[in-house]
């Protein structure tokens, strides 16, 4: 279950749609509900009818229709519903379930919790960042040949580490080096191409600077090298699918990034199904997620990635910046990696080199709606677009409540501001 939370009505309209609602009736119960909009998916039958019953004694708006995961962890009855409605009536609903057993009680607190949820400090070896206060950001640092944008660029070792000490100065909290590109034109190497490629850069980065150094692998054989050499947080893009490496990052303190991945790197899916976007990723999230805690990994060590672009449709991809929100629900840090990507090249009609206006966009919006890290190749560019970001959306200026803040920069006295 999860808070849809919509950017406007429009959309919770479309999703009442998909639902088998009518648009008559959509937009009508739109209107009628209010405060919050909660998601059930593959709910049996009997207990959804009588969720729909309950939810309307009370004053709600319920919406029932066929589940999408019906035959996939739901039974074949099952129903998906949408209720619209106040936090009282949520609560009340919560109580009748509570006698029917099977937790649904539990979870529909869980989602409305998730509507003030806000992250804490992401843990990484001895490093720590508190983006319950600011906005992480992740310095992109590609060590290859063939990636999308950079390609080339910082292959040599030294180079890399040059760029890798600027983007600390450029105010990068996380340098992330790669070595193997997702691009799916470039060629493919094993663990020892990647380890020979990112392990000089990673050692020296790591006695150099003072922030975390993240490596983006998907194999345990890479991570388990660069984090003897000083990384503290490994960026899987196929969240975990290594058998091994969830036990590889638990047998220390370094952090990781799970993200989601239809299909494999390098190549696009054999299909681009879906049952429902948000809701299959926040299945495949939680249960890497918990796969990796299971290993030892403390819940403070983990962010996730719903990974834009891997196994998405463009449309797909712009629905996951709108519905972040809907993530919290899991409880860990979101990081957004949507720099100067393909999908941004497409709306924009732009080659990779003229995208940093569309990615300042998403990574502005992403952060409005909920996004706690984002990755980045232009570092000072979109550090300034994160502090930006944190003022709008009423985080703090170096610790400083923004009612404190004088239009010149001097702070006030508290009692200045009382009437």
């Amino acid at each position: 279950m999860r808070v849809l939370n919509p950017f406007n009505g429009k959309q919770t309209i479309t999703d009442l749609i998909a639902l088998g609602v009518s648009r008559r009736e959509a937009e009508l119960n739109v209107r009628r509900g209010s405060g919050r909009t909660l998601r059930f998916d593959g709910v049996p039958q009997v207990l959804a009818h009588g969720i729909v019953a309950e939810f309307g004694r009370v004053g709600g708006v319920a919406n029932a229709g066929p589940s999408a995961y019906r035959g996939h962890s739901a039974p074949d009855d099952a129903l998906d519903l949408i209720l619209l409605g106040t936090v009282i009536q949520f609560e009340m609903l919560a109580g009748a379930l509570a006698a029917t057993g099977g937790g649904l009680e539990g979870a529909v607190h869980q989602a409305l919790a998730s509507t003030t949820w806000g992250a804490g400090v992401l843990r990484m070896g001895p490093h720590a960042i508190d983006l319950g206060r600011r906005v992480g950001v992740m310095g992109i640092l590609n060590v290859t040949p063939d990636s999308f944008f950079d390609g080339g660029r910082y292959f040599d070792p030294d180079r890399a580490v040059e760029r890798g000490l600027a983007m600390v100065q450029e105010g990068a909290d996380i340098i992330d080096v790669g070595g193997d590109s997702a691009n799916g034109e470039a060629a493919a190497i094993d663990a020892a191409e990647e380890i020979r490629r990112v392990g000089p850069v990673v050692k020296a980065l790591a006695r150099q600077v003072a922030v975390p150094i993240a490596v983006d692998t998907h194999r345990a054989e890479t991570a388990a090298a660069v984090l003897d050499l000083g990384a503290t947080l490994i960026n899987d893009i196929t969240g975990l699918s290594d058998p091994e490496m969830a036990s590889v990052i638990g047998r220390g303190d370094a952090g990781v990034c799970v993200m989601h991945i239809l299909g494999v790197p390098k190549s696009f899916p054999a299909k681009w199904h879906y049952r429902t976007v948000l809701g299959d990723i926040i299945r495949f999230l939680e249960t890497r997620t918990d796969l990796a805690i299971s290993a030892g990994v403390r819940r403070d060590r983990i962010c996730i990635d719903p990974g834009i672009e891997f196994g998405k449709l463009i449309g797909q991809d712009l629905d996951i910046f709108r519905r972040i929100p809907e993530l919290h629900v899991l409880g860990f840090p979101i990081l957004i990696a949507a720099s100067r990507k393909t999908m941004i090249g497409n709306v924009l009609g732009l080659a990779s080199k003229e995208r940093l206006e569309g990615t300042a966009a998403v990574n502005a919006f992403s952060i409005a709606r909920g996004a706690h890290i984002i990755r980045v190749h232009d570092v000072q560019s979109m550090v300034r677009i994160a502090r930006m970001s944190e003022a709008l959306v009423g985080l703090t200026i170096d610790g400083t409540p923004m009612e404190r803040c004088r239009s010149d920069g001097k702070i006030v006295d508290v009692e200045e501001t009382l009437g």
